[in-house]
């Protein structure tokens, strides 16, 4: 019987991990669709519909600004407490806040306090994203047995397709409502059924054991008066700097294809906003392609040859990509877009596992949430408003935000190639051989 447990706990702490993650993405994203579609027109009151997505923009960036304190609070209490506890108060946070949301007052009813209302809520989600993704991948990683660990620790990932197909399907049903039924309560529909997958999400995730890993170092004397963020500012500086530069990509990038894009072609290109959410709906399916793809060439070559391989690939791409879209045809849109999330989704799913490996166990929680918030907080919010912004100054040309897109690539590309790891810890043969040479180089 216990080695029945032992065996299957890896694939459970994997679909735990896999299931809250995609309630939490799914949850975020129905915020970023409805901020770029609806937000301005029901919470922010302004005679210019540029400044009212600019004030909508702005409260999806604030998400991304609250990540890190999420990543510092959680990542302490993961990293000393355990992996399991943070993953559930997480979840409910998110949950609690998306719903809360779908039954704001608009503008219209209580004025300013429905802006104030909504900031607070959206600031609740970040922090709760801020402390979900580092323990998702961990409760992950470190069940699975090393052979897998590349397959198993990016289960989390596919969390983030599988989310946002559902965001997109769910707003995708009520878009077509009459547009005064759609501001009126069509797009609450998304935000209140969060609810019920909050539940079935909680249910899995509460079976899921402690960290093996973790719960052995925590008997060691030394690490029990460790303060986690404390000991990365103070050794693990540089890690932590190229760890936020390796999740641009993988993050910044993603928002700069589907939020920016969003705003983008139905606002200034005149396309259909039932045409590109379900082009959006089609990201999620080719990442869930993607990401076995991309871990299956990871463990065979190495996660610093793929993640090198799929950044150099965006950085390329970038100014074909703006080409084809500002062309404002539907299906060159679609080759531009979709063509972007293969690079994007592969980096994506080897982020993770390679993350892990830039920092000890006593740390790692901490290390991991931090590298992604920080990097989300100073980068990934910020696209969409930048963007936005390139395009109010210089209109509609393919130049300004084309060479956006290459600085998001060429700094993951940097950071692929000089994050240090221990090799040590990924024995999946040709993978560690590979890594430790792009690590000596």
């Amino acid at each position: 019987m216990t080695q029945i447990t032992i065996e299957r706990q890896p694939i459970r702490a994997a679909l735990g991990a896999f299931v809250g993650t995609m309630i939490e993405w799914y949850d975020f994203y129905i915020y970023g669709t409805a901020a770029a579609l609806v937000f301005g027109d029901v919470f922010f009151a302004s005679t210019d519909p540029i400044m009212g997505i600019l004030a909508s923009l702005g409260t999806f960036a604030i998400g991304f600004i609250a990540r890190p304190f999420g990543a510092l609070l959680f990542g302490h209490f993961g990293d000393k407490v355990g992996r399991k506890k943070s993953l559930i108060i997480t979840l409910l946070l998110m949950g609690v806040a998306t719903v809360l949301i779908g039954l704001l007052p608009s503008f219209h009813s209580i004025g300013l306090t429905a802006a104030i209302l909504l900031v607070a809520l959206r600031l609740v989600q970040g922090i709760a994203v801020g402390g979900e993704w580092g323990g998702a991948v961990l409760i992950a990683a470190e069940h699975a047995p090393p052979r897998w660990r590349t397959f198993l620790a990016s289960a989390p990932q596919y969390g983030s397709p599988v989310g946002l197909i559902l965001a997109t399907l769910a707003f995708r049903t009520v878009s077509d409502l009459p547009q005064e039924d759609f501001l009126r309560w069509g797009w609450r529909v998304p935000f209140l059924l969060s609810g019920v997958l909050i539940i079935f999400a909680f249910i899995i995730r509460a079976g899921i054991n402690e960290s093996p890993e973790l719960l052995e170092r925590l008997k060691e004397k030394s690490v029990q008066s460790v303060i986690p963020a404390k000991e990365i500012f103070q050794t693990k500086k540089m890690s932590l700097l190229l760890g936020m530069g390796l999740c641009l990509l993988g993050v910044a990038g993603f928002y700069f294809i589907t939020t920016l894009m969003m705003t983008f072609t139905t606002t200034s290109l005149g396309i259909n906003r039932s045409d590109m959410l379900e082009l959006i709906s089609w990201v999620g399916v080719v990442e869930l392609f993607a990401f076995p793809a991309g871990s299956y060439i990871a463990t065979r070559y190495g996660e610093r040859f793929l993640l090198v391989a799929m950044a150099t690939a965006a950085l390329i791409f970038a100014i074909p990509m703006m080409m084809l879209i500002v062309s404002g045809n539907l299906t060159n849109i679609y080759i531009a877009i979709l063509g972007a999330t293969v690079f994007l989704a592969a980096h994506y799913a080897v982020m993770a596992p390679f993350l892990t490996r830039a920092f000890p166990v006593h740390l790692r929680y901490t290390g991991i949430s931090l590298s992604s918030s920080l990097s989300g907080a100073i980068f990934s919010g910020l696209t969409p408003m930048i963007g936005v912004w390139l395009v109010h100054k210089y209109g509609v040309q393919w130049a300004p935000l084309a060479i956006l897109f290459i600085f998001i690539a060429g700094a993951s590309l940097i950071s692929s190639l000089l994050l240090p790891v221990d090799d040590s810890a990924s024995e999946t043969g040709t993978a560690s051989t590979a890594d430790a040479v792009q690590s000596k180089a």
